[in-house]
């Protein structure tokens, strides 16, 4: 008889449940009850994308070898810093998600120990996202912003509210 699957009693009392049932106090179904996870609840960011865009401003970052210390004079690290390798300048910007923040990127050349003591040069291409934590707008709001823009641009005499090229 192998290979023949044996059913269960008929039988409509059923005192145990089955093994894939999640169990239950009052005997409902558990996707009767079934709960949203809750979303996250962070900041809120209280400006509107463009807003954001046209009072924020720039942000710099100076990338080097040596760590950071705490000086009293103000001279720029650049000058002072023997470590220093590069300067990133960081743009105001709204990202293709709708948040905003700022960005930049840039090309550097960067000198490691190779073998035999020699020194390589190795190209690196440093891209920067600092994003304002709860900028993004709720799926609604980022459609009704979305035509809010269109409008601005229509208004200024671009037919399809699309930058300017050298915008980017």
């Amino acid at each position: 008889m192998a290979g023949t699957k044996r059913s269960a009693p008929d039988s409509s009392d059923r005192t145990t449940r089955s093994a894939k049932t999640a169990k239950t106090d009052n005997g409902s179904s558990p996707a009767s009850k079934a709960k949203k996870p809750a979303a996250k609840k962070g900041p809120k960011a209280n400006l509107t994308s463009k807003q954001f865009k046209e009072k924020a401003l720039p942000l710099h970052l100076n990338v080097t070898h040596t760590p950071p210390t705490i000086a009293e004079d103000a001279v720029p690290a650049s000058e002072t810093d023997p470590g220093h390798l590069a300067s990133v300048a960081l743009a105001p910007s709204v990202f293709s998600a709708g948040s905003y923040g700022w960005k930049g990127s840039r090309r550097l050349t960067i000198e490691v120990d190779g073998e035999d003591g020699k020194k390589e040069k190795v190209q690196v291409q440093l891209t920067v996202n600092a994003t304002v934590l709860g900028s993004k707008p709720p799926a609604g709001a980022k459609a009704k912003e979305d035509a809010d823009e269109e409008e601005d641009g229509k208004e200024d005499g671009k037919e399809d509210g699309s930058a300017d090229e050298g915008d980017e």
